[in-house]
């Protein structure tokens, strides 16, 4: 009967004979201290995710089956009794014509259908609980042997140091090409996860991530400063470090991150994730997220970049780490694009590029000028009055604002790009156009080379935040997407080029050419353009397709070409 739900393997074994389950589970305990470090991790694994485990854990938390106290995640919520599996739900979307069914996806679903499971079994808050009494005999037990030793006289009391008996759930990480479906997973995965309440799990962008944690390192440390004033000495104690303060705090609010787009690319957030990420890690937060990069690439030839790998390591013991598409295909090119897919634009290169994306080439450049003007005007009577003189401010992190002049409502925003890509904005200045205008227009798109890696970069970082926010977007540019980052450190409009400074194709031009006199290779964020304005391309193409706009209820505007 294909109505009736099969039942997992190992849940059919406990029901038939727990007692045994729970038998062999203990005798396989017993034997774990004499495994090799590989032979550990492969059974730890195992272990996580099976209920009679779950069982025994519980039995043995306090010592004994009467005074433990059970797991109270059912019984607070029905969030982790009742849940639909990645699998299903993926199945169900591409039975109902939402998705193409894919095999890559479909495979990676069945991966993060297992950490669902462990996520059901898992109680954050008594872990927590077990940590902090751990935590506070391990501190007493250090002044105890520092008392003694002032003393001279050695230790006759001997402690039985609590243990934690709760499993972390090891986290997920997919890397990929662009546009095959790795946001797509990751949301899906976020709105199935079973937490003890809905509060407990987040899922963000990376930009907007960083921006809170920068925020809240900045809000510690004027209250550090306020509490203790200003010292000579370093003090180096946990209540000290406002990064591993946040972590701690992060921990007390969310069970499971969920972080979409994973990059580095500068030393400062290089230095910050590695403590960050650790102590979330210690306090048991279980982290998924997706990335171009896989992890052994990350921050790759970045500055002192040595330090950046105790990270790396921490990510692939914590994290489940898998390949989105064919490993065997010879590049990136050959994977679908799912974006380009749905927006019509299946060729890449294709001169096709989109309802709303328009481009300026010579010749044309006022008729294309005139369309964004029709455009634009067209949604006054969508929109309230608003003087023609009167600016618009937005609030922006750390006290700051951005004034816009051009706009109509909360509707639509219209920019140039100097106005945005080569004045000092950021992510936070992004993040706070798209979220409060539905259509954004840019005028002007250039050609981007490696001679102004900064304007590219803040390119991408817009695109990001517009996407992220469901933001519909018009323009006019130079060329189509694909042909929009030409990477060669030469001014956009020469026609010279030279084949040290490609880096397209099978060349290495990115480590020659050169910037202000340094090596672009010795910039990260530089040797991450190349695989950033690749999911850029992409994303344009989609917020600019009329699927897209229909999507994100956008107003109906028929303009006459």
């Amino acid at each position: 009967n294909n109505s009736t739900p099969r039942m997992p393997p190992m849940t059919a074994m406990a029901i038939l004979s727990p007692a045994l389950s729970r038998l062999k589970t203990a005798n396989a305990l017993r034997g774990v201290k004499s495994m090799t470090d590989s032979s550990r991790r492969s059974f730890t694994r195992h272990f996580r995710l099976s209920q009679p485990c779950r069982d025994f854990a519980r039995a043995n938390s306090n010592g004994n089956n009467q005074s433990s106290k059970p797991i109270g995640r059912r019984s607070n919520s029905s969030n982790a009794e009742q849940f639909m599996p990645l699998t299903q739900e993926y199945e169900q979307q591409v039975s109902g014509g939402k998705l193409i069914f894919d095999e890559w996806q479909h495979r990676a679903a069945k991966k993060m259908t297992r950490l669902q499971m462990a996520m059901k079994e898992y109680d954050h808050s008594s872990f927590l609980e077990q940590l902090k009494q751990l935590e506070k005999y391990e501190s007493n037990n250090q002044q105890h042997k520092t008392s003694d030793e002032e003393k001279n006289s050695p230790t006759t009391e001997q402690h039985v140091p609590p243990s934690i008996s709760i499993p972390i759930p090891r986290g997920f990480y997919v890397h990929g090409s662009v546009g095959t479906g790795k946001s797509l997973l990751l949301n899906n995965f976020f709105n199935t996860a079973p937490t003890l309440t809905s509060s407990k799990k987040r899922r963000i962008h990376f930009h907007s991530f960083l921006q809170e944690i920068h925020q809240r390192i900045h809000d510690l440390n004027k209250q550090l400063l306020q509490k203790h004033g200003r010292s000579l000495h370093v003090n180096t104690s946990k209540q000290r470090n406002p990064i591993l303060q946040v972590a701690e705090q992060l921990s007390q609010e969310v069970t499971l991150l969920c972080i979409d787009e994973f990059q580095v690319t500068d030393i400062a957030d290089a230095m910050i994730l590695g403590s960050l990420f650790g102590e979330l890690w210690r306090q048991g937060v279980v982290i998924v997220a997706t990335s171009n990069r896989p992890p052994r690439d990350l921050y790759e030839d970045g500055l002192n970049r040595g330090y950046f790998l105790p990270f790396v390591d921490m990510l692939e013991k914590y994290c489940v780490i898998h390949h989105l598409g064919n490993q065997n295909l010879e590049s990136n090119n050959e994977e679908k694009d799912y974006r380009r897919i749905r927006s019509g634009v299946d060729d890449e290169g294709s001169d096709k590029c989109g309802d709303y994306f328009h481009v300026a080439r010579e010749g044309n450049e006022e008729q294309s000028s005139q369309k964004l003007d029709r455009l634009f005007h067209s949604f006054r009577e969508h929109s309230r009055p608003i003087s023609g003189s009167q600016q618009l401010t937005l609030q922006v992190q750390f006290q700051r604002t951005i004034s816009i002049s051009r706009y109509h409502s909360n509707i639509i925003a219209r920019f140039t790009f100097d106005e945005l890509c080569t004045t000092e904005l950021g992510s936070s200045d992004y993040h706070a156009i798209a979220n409060h205008f539905q259509i954004v227009m840019i005028e002007d798109i250039p050609q981007l080379t490696l001679k102004h890696p900064d304007r590219a970069r803040r390119f991408i970082t817009l695109i990001d935040e517009l996407y992220e926010a469901g933001c519909c977007f018009v323009c006019t540019a130079a060329d189509i997407p694909d042909r929009l980052f030409v990477g060669k450190a030469t001014d956009g409009g020469s026609n010279s080029t030279d084949d040290d400074t490609e880096i397209n194709g099978n060349m290495h031009g990115i480590d020659v050419a050169q910037v202000q006199g340094n090596a672009v290779s010795e910039l990260a964020s530089v040797k991450e353009l190349r695989f950033a304005f690749g999911r850029a391309s992409s994303r344009l193409l989609e917020m600019c397709s009329n699927t897209w706009w229909k999507e994100q209820g956008a107003p109906s505007i028929v303009v006459e070409q």
